[in-house]
């Protein structure tokens, strides 16, 4: 079964106020999108997965702490309880200890909901996986989701995707400008616009890696499933970095 709705985020450090000084409140409709994202894939879900990018195939061990003291805050979180999944059809994950930027920013935007999701599981995927194999690793996840969520409420699982755009949108930008940058974008937001998350799959990850996208490999993509509507909340490159904040729930 597919999830209930899902939800993609960006995962910049400068969401935490504390990291943006002056600037912060320049951010603010970015946050505002995240939390209405959010709150809209907790509410509707029994059990919600949260995915990041990282460097190895992972889960967080319970309470792993994730830090932005080396972007410059002494600000420090952690996910709400995490639920263990079952499961059998991928590899062992390797065992985090502490939490990448991916889920440190997730769990930052996590703290501000009321109430906090009652069941939460987190995983990272890398980009070395490759679309396809990310794709499946996704519908796996969603799967021991569902198997793990309470019986008798349907197994209702909800998925939020931790990615960034192109990095390389303006001359300030960390990937410096590249005209190309703006075309792969609009095509990552059409795909959820028009509610064609498997549309992902026909991007060129060798063009999205040297766009500095943290976005092509994530699992949200996958074969067509049930009919959903998708909502673009947020799309812009403030600081030359595309940032998306995208919905898609049932019809």
């Amino acid at each position: 079964m597919a999830p209930v709705a899902a939800a993609v985020l960006p995962h910049p450090p400068l969401l935490v106020a504390e990291l943006a000084g002056a600037a912060a409140a320049e951010l603010d409709p970015l946050r505002d999108a995240c939390r209405q994202a959010l709150t809209a894939v907790t509410e509707a879900a029994d059990l919600t997965v949260v995915v990041g990018d990282g460097l190895v195939w992972g889960v967080p061990e319970p309470s792993a702490p994730g830090s932005f003291h080396p972007y410059g805050a002494d600000v420090e979180v952690t996910l709400p309880a995490l639920v263990t999944l079952d499961l059998p059809g991928l590899p062992p994950p390797a065992r985090l200890t502490d939490l990448p930027l991916s889920l440190a920013v997730a769990a930052h935007l996590l703290a501000a909901l009321d109430p906090s999701p009652a069941r939460l599981s987190a995983a990272t995927v890398p980009a070395s996986l490759g679309p396809g194999a990310a794709a499946a690793t996704g519908r796996a996840l969603a799967a021991a989701a569902q198997s793990a969520a309470p019986a008798g409420r349907g197994g209702r699982v909800g998925l939020v995707v931790m990615g960034d755009l192109s990095a390389c949108r303006t001359d300030q930008a960390p990937g410096a400008f590249r005209p190309e940058a703006a075309g792969l974008d609009a095509s990552i937001a059409k795909a959820f616009r028009t509610a064609r998350p498997e549309g992902l799959l026909d991007l060129n990850p060798a063009q999205a890696a040297d766009l500095s996208v943290a976005f092509a490999d994530a699992p949200a993509a996958g074969e067509r499933g049930p009919a959903v509507r998708g909502r673009i909340l947020y799309e812009d490159a403030p600081y030359g970095v595309g940032y998306l904040v995208a919905l898609l729930v049932a019809a």
